[in-house]
């Protein structure tokens, strides 16, 4: 290996090889030597990978986890990439996602200008991969072309308040598709139980960690990210109330429990197959429960309207009645149903008409533009697009631009 890497981008996989090949290749096409990449398989047949990894495990930059005796849960397969992971910064993305190598270039900007940064959170795009199309979308690309430090109380306030009026709250700092300082990971580890990772919703574990522990927080309006959503991945399962009970019970069959009747779920009965946003709700909830952190006051009408609009996501009547009923059912045998006059949610008939165009510094583009194939393909199309990487700036305020 090279002299310490800037950053690792850590892939955990299960069961999902066709997409994990596909980006490892879509990484390591880009040549740079200040990266690690830790690409661990958590697959029921070893062989698939070990084969096409027998090549590429001779680059240097390369570490390559072949799947354990026993399949681990998701947790797990998270926590020892962590363990193994040497770059100053640490990033994670899903087997069927992208993450431009050449946001070590921003990393290094924002060094220079926020020395103490400790999360960096950036702009995503979202991609589904040709055997994933229910109905045709497109893809919201913002335009923006600066960063700024965000203050972690805000931050606490947002996530744990539910306050944004959507189905998930407002931020996306996390160490998954974002960048974390590998020092600010073993203030984790060390605070936390002696584990990177505790709980089953990982990524939004880590948002959770990340705002009582980091204390110097950067946002960047530019995408350097691509989520992908397949038909093997829980996103793109979530919205069929069939598929979601089929997701819950392999879920639970790697755990080895159901989560559902662990202790901090007594008085928050929100069965995680209702979807993201349940799974959120009930990833803060082990967190106040079990770190004896608390959300500000309110937040329960929040995310009952939360609850709502996740329902109005739903594709199809069927779905959104199945999840309406799963949902109701939840708020009411909370509190007492306290929180039941939040609780409208609103069927959206779907429509085939699609708009194209600039609204608001969001670009809407088709999302087979130029025949793309891959979240990697995507991003390199949208990235003649959006403004180049050296161009990103820091966000001066009027009143600051008067007193410089």
């Amino acid at each position: 290996m090279f002299a310490q890497p800037k950053l690792t981008i850590c892939v955990p996989s299960r069961n999902r090889q066709r997409y994990f090949q596909e980006t490892i290749r879509s990484l390591l096409m880009n040549l740079r030597t200040d990266i690690e990449y830790v690409f661990a398989d958590n697959s029921d047949d070893p062989s698939i990978m070990r084969a096409f990894m027998a090549e590429i495990e001779g680059d240097p930059r390369v570490k390559f986890l072949p799947p354990a005796e026993q399949v681990l849960p998701m947790v797990g397969n998270w926590e020892r990439c962590m363990e193994v992971a040497t770059g100053e910064f640490i990033c994670v993305i899903g087997d069927d996602d992208y993450v431009d190598p050449d946001v070590v270039d921003l990393i290094e900007k924002i060094q220079a200008d926020v020395p103490t940064v400790e999360a960096i959170a950036w702009s995503r795009l979202t991609y589904n991969w040709p055997d994933f199309r229910p109905r045709k979308c497109v893809i919201a690309v913002p335009m923006g072309a600066f960063y700024h430090q965000v203050p972690r109380n805000a931050l606490y306030g947002s996530f744990f308040h539910w306050s944004h009026a959507a189905s998930k709250p407002n931020c996306l700092f996390s160490v998954y598709h974002g960048a974390v300082s590998r020092k600010t990971m073993e203030k984790i580890r060390t605070k936390f139980n002696g584990r990177y990772f505790e709980h089953p919703v990982v990524d939004f574990e880590n948002t959770c960690k990340l705002l009582v522990t980091a204390t110097t927080f950067v946002h960047v309006e530019r995408p350097f990210s691509v989520m992908g959503v397949c038909a093997a991945s829980n996103s793109g399962r979530v919205h069929t109330a069939s598929r979601m009970t089929e997701m819950h019970a392999q879920f639970m069959s790697e755990i080895g429990r159901n989560i559902d009747n662990d202790a901090y779920m007594k008085d928050f009965p929100f069965p995680v197959f209702l979807g993201n946003t349940a799974a959120i709700g009930m990833c803060q909830q082990w967190f106040k429960y079990t770190y004896g952190y608390k959300a500000p006051a309110g937040w329960q009408e929040n995310f009952a309207r939360a609850c709502a609009l996740s329902c109005s996501s739903s594709s199809g009547k069927e779905n959104f009645d199945l999840f309406v009923a799963g949902y109701r059912a939840a708020v009411e045998a909370w509190d007492g149903g306290a929180h039941l006059s939040a609780f409208q949610p609103r069927y959206q008939t779907p429509t085939d008409v699609l708009y194209f165009g600039m609204v608001d510094k969001i670009l809407y583009l088709d999302e087979d533009i130029a025949g793309v194939g891959t979240p990697s393909e995507l991003f390199q199309i949208v990235k003649q697009i959006i403004v180049p990487l050296e161009q990103v700036e820091k966000l001066v305020k009027e009143n600051e631009r008067k007193s410089a």
